[in-house]
């Protein structure tokens, strides 16, 4: 009684078992699973100057999904030296060029220098020329110091002239005389004050005067 009771129960487990079977057999194929897996990109890579036959193949794995990569900007050597270059050529201090101006000083004339200067065309007598002021006419002298003609006092009758000149101011004509001091043609009494300036001028006993030329100023006979 056992025996038939099981026995329909194994017959349908034995029938879906070969439905099973035929199934997988006819039809069925494994599933696959997706998986990332890292996919082989090759780049072709040239040296520069190189040729094809050279290159080598360098394997560039990319994960699907995965973010590109970043270039990176590369600086060769020579931009680099030239921007080194071009920072210190602008950065170098220029030198600074000072001028030293040094002022000539000059030295204080002579009294010769003075009055070389002061006359012109002058011509010395061989011996002093006997004269005579007509009129009473002023006998000047030139300060050394400082370029003034000062008057000694009036020149009235006869006095030695020593040359005939040109005086460059006025390019009048005049006539040079030494005077000794406070003794010559009745001047013996000249202000203290143009004594002092000869003394000082470095003329002790006489100095060189002169009369300018005039109508009234004449050879003597």
């Amino acid at each position: 009684m056992k025996t038939k009771l099981h026995r329909p129960h194994i017959r349908w487990q034995l029938l879906l078992l070969g439905w099973c079977l035929l199934l997988l057999a006819n039809c069925g194929q494994p599933i696959q699973l997706q998986s990332k897996t890292p996919r082989a990109s090759s780049t072709r890579l040239v040296a520069a100057g190189g040729t094809p036959a050279e290159s080598t193949v360098t394997p560039n794995t990319t994960e699907v999904g995965s973010t590109p990569q970043t270039e990176t900007t590369q600086t060769s050597a020579t931009e680099v030296v030239s921007a080194t270059m071009t920072l210190n050529e602008t950065s170098a201090p220029t030198p600074a060029i000072s001028i030293i101006i040094t002022p000539q000083l000059r030295a204080t004339p002579t009294g010769d220098e003075r009055w070389a200067a002061f006359v012109s065309d002058r011509v010395a007598f061989d011996t002093p020329q006997r004269m005579t002021a007509l009129a009473p006419s002023p006998l000047l002298w030139l300060d050394p110091r400082n370029g003034q003609v000062l008057e000694i006092g009036m020149l009235n009758g006869n006095f030695a002239a020593t040359a005939h000149m040109v005086l460059t101011s006025d390019k009048h004509e005049a006539y040079e005389v030494e005077y000794t001091i406070n003794q010559d043609y009745g001047l013996t009494s000249i202000s203290d004050a143009i004594v002092m300036r000869m003394r000082n001028a470095g003329y002790e006993a006489s100095v060189r005067a002169f009369v300018v030329a005039s109508d009234n100023v004449v050879q003597a006979p």
